[in-house]
């Protein structure tokens, strides 16, 4: 099956980011060929979620969805590297600090995300971690809107908005850095709707 342009342009930047099977963490080793597979799989469970059109995209724009969706790649690799044990949630290295599930290392801990979700459901569906990532994202920039925008995430990357965070900074940065997307959200939401069988 061949990959739609959205997904293609979201794995080309994954791959630039975190060239796959480079990794020598024991439970994150995989080839290249293997590393490149996973990330065509994490990058559509990505546009699952940045293109639903029933959920609002972070940022407003003809291309607010593919910046939104440019964000979520950037806090995946800077939370995980899109390493195989953290996304697969194998081995002891893959939480973070304990607490942290998914590519996006979101703080569940043995609890529930507030879509109901546990560690082991972020883990088995990368969509949920998306999901659950975009509501934190959505969360962080409204409770920090009144900072400079580079800081909207200190809410999800430090948990209190503080003007200068850098590791909000880093992951605003790299997203902004990322290419345009090749199409712009109406093309993209209407090729999306063409390709996806109806029942």
């Amino acid at each position: 099956m061949s990959m739609d342009a959205i997904t293609a342009w979201a794995v080309s930047i994954m791959v630039s980011w975190a060239p796959p099977g480079r990794s020598h963490i024991r439970d994150a080793v995989e080839t290249p060929e293997e590393g490149r597979a996973r990330y065509e799989a994490i990058a559509e469970a990505a546009a699952r979620v940045a293109y639903d059109p029933e959920l609002d995209p972070v940022f407003r724009g003809p291309r607010g969805r593919a910046t939104t969706m440019a964000l979520l790649l950037s806090i995946a690799k800077h939370e995980s590297g899109f390493r195989r044990d953290v996304d697969l949630g194998k081995g002891p290295l893959s939480r973070g600090s304990g607490t942290d599930s998914c590519l996006l290392q979101i703080r569940v801990g043995k609890g529930k995300t507030a879509e109901g979700w546990t560690h082991e459901d972020l883990v088995e569906d990368r969509e949920k971690c998306f999901r659950s990532g975009h509501a934190l994202i959505k969360r962080s920039f409204g409770a920090c809107r009144n900072l400079p925008m580079l800081d909207w995430l200190g809410a999800y990357t430090r948990g209190r908005c503080v003007q200068g965070e850098p590791a909000s900074q880093s992951r605003m940065k790299l997203a902004q850095r990322a290419p345009q997307a090749p199409l712009d959200d109406a093309a993209a939401l209407a090729a999306r709707a063409k390709a996806t069988p109806h029942p």
